[in-house]
């Protein structure tokens, strides 16, 4: 049975200064060396209370010896946390803390991973975000440098950080143009590339001799992965040949997935986006997923403008076509992401697109089945995982990149992701039957399976300091009643809202 924690903190904010120590002098880490506290930092104390909630090393507990994670990672192996790095902080999203996980829950996670493996481990936060990142930009938004050096100069441990991508796209931040591409080191580990061939959820679709898309990156080079019978991922090593992975996903809203937490956290293990399939070309009545029968026209034929034209014009022509758009044909999600008065989405950013879950499952199933050395999907777990997401501030409306901040004071914890990701979905108001990326997995009877939870919401344990949400009655009794995207509205709720 998946058990889930789920903490509502007192705590509303995140504490300002890295990196992030504990609040108080709790007996477990003094053996460690973390001895250097902030009184702030009300989020360390609050995924120290998931730990807990869940029973990890309970009878130690309150101890010196307590070590929750012990059962996930062993003294002296490799751990890569994988955390939201998905984009600088820019415009509206600038310090308001919704768009990446935040320093200080990637820090508490870091402090017991460290406690479990020890200073012989190698430890390593990575992640692949979208080609427009500036990682350097990225990662001090989060405070991961000041984070690398306390573990440098006080606990003698080094903490790699790894940008995954092997290209970077710069942009011009106010259209969103690409003004060029740079190659990249990448995982220094390398990659593989791995063909999960009639495996993949995507030969459920192969029939329809479907063009797969992936937004900004070259529909070609995705194509060329994904023609029946090949379905190829470039997944990174790092976090192939590591015996733990830590998720730490943000909650947000997603305008092709409804959600993204932890199974959507899986696109960022790859080297190169445009292995990743997004959603198909076309209407529904023409055999894709792009765009539902009735979407304006005025619409498509922005997007496929903004397709021809997209890193092959000057800034200037481009910004005034975006502007165009905007005024004229009412296309382009707002740049504040608060204008609830469009109803404009994406290509694939609705609730029809019935391929993006897809790409999501098979990546999941890569990182908790394949083996490296083997070269294949195999029927034992090859490494350990849990979860910790991060909702203290979270996001809705038109996430992942365009929506709004909400503040919701919360830590969810525990090792299954889709159970992770159904109790999410049910605090923020949406029902997980209704989401194709959460009812397409439950549903899937494959072997073996990386989830415990395959329909049934008796099956999981919730685990909370809030008594209502000790079930999924409660869950859905005294949710959040988070802002859907525009492609989302009536379609996910669990009733209709306006």
């Amino acid at each position: 049975m998946p058990k889930i924690s789920l903490v509502r903190s007192p705590v509303q904010s995140y504490p300002a200064r890295s990196p992030f120590h504990p609040p108080a002098a709790f007996p477990e880490l003094a053996g460690a060396g973390i001895r250097e506290f902030d009184a702030s930092n009300g989020v360390y104390s609050a995924v120290r209370q998931m730990f807990a909630l869940l029973g990890l090393d309970g009878q130690r507990q309150g101890t010196p010896e307590w070590n929750p994670l012990r059962v996930y990672i062993q003294p002296g192996s490799s751990v890569l946390i994988k955390p939201n790095l998905v984009l600088h902080e820019f415009g509206a999203q600038k310090n308001a803390h919704c768009l990446t996980t935040h320093g200080s829950v990637i820090r508490a996670v870091l402090d017991y991973a460290y406690l479990a493996a020890g200073p012989e481990a190698s430890i390593a936060i990575a992640d692949a975000p979208l080609q427009g990142a500036d990682f350097a930009r990225v990662v001090a938004d989060a405070g991961l440098p000041q984070i690398q050096q306390f573990y440098r100069d006080i606990l003698k441990c080094e903490i790699k950080l790894i940008d995954l991508r092997q290209v970077h796209a710069v942009i011009d931040e106010e259209s969103s143009l690409i003004c060029r591409i740079e190659r990249l080191r990448g995982d220094p580990r390398g990659y593989c590339e791995i063909d999960l061939g009639a495996a993949s959820r995507l030969c459920d679709i192969d029939a329809a001799h479907p063009r797969y898309i992936v937004g900004d990156y070259a529909a070609a080079a995705t194509n060329r992965r994904h023609r029946s019978p090949l379905h190829s991922y470039l997944v990174s090593r790092s976090v192939l040949e590591a015996d733990t992975v830590i998720c730490l996903p943000k909650l947000k809203t997603h305008s092709k997935t409804g959600l993204t937490l932890c199974l959507k956290n899986a696109v960022g293990i790859v080297g190169s986006k445009d292995c990743l399939p997004h959603h198909r070309l076309g209407k529904i009545e023409e055999g894709g997923d792009e765009f539902p029968a009735g979407y304006p026209f005025r619409w498509q034929l922005s997007g496929r403008v903004h397709d021809a034209l997209q890193g092959r014009v000057p800034v200037p022509l481009w910004r005034m076509l975006r502007r165009l758009a905007r005024l004229g044909l009412g296309a382009g999600t707002p740049h504040d992401g608060a204008d609830q008065s469009s109803r404009f989405y994406p290509a694939g950013g609705w609730h029809g697109n019935d391929t993006i879950w897809r790409t999501v499952d098979d990546l999941n199933r890569i990182l908790f089945f394949y083996s490296p050395a083997r070269g294949a999907i195999q029927l034992q777990p090859q490494r350990r995982y849990f979860a910790v997401v991060d909702a203290i501030a979270a996001m809705e409306g038109n996430g992942p990149l365009r929506g709004t901040p909400r503040t919701t004071g919360l830590i969810m914890g525990g090792d299954d992701p889709l159970a992770i990701d159904v109790a999410a979905a049910a605090l923020m108001g949406f029902d997980w039957q209704r989401i194709p990326l959460l009812r397409g997995i439950a549903a899937t009877g494959q072997v073996p399976p990386y989830s415990a939870f395959s329909g049934d919401l008796s099956s999981i344990q919730l685990l909370s300091n809030v008594a209502g949400w000790n079930s999924f009655e409660g869950l859905e009794r005294e949710n959040f009643t988070f802002r859907p995207p525009n492609g989302w509205r009536h379609a996910v709720e669990f009733q209709h809202v306006a």
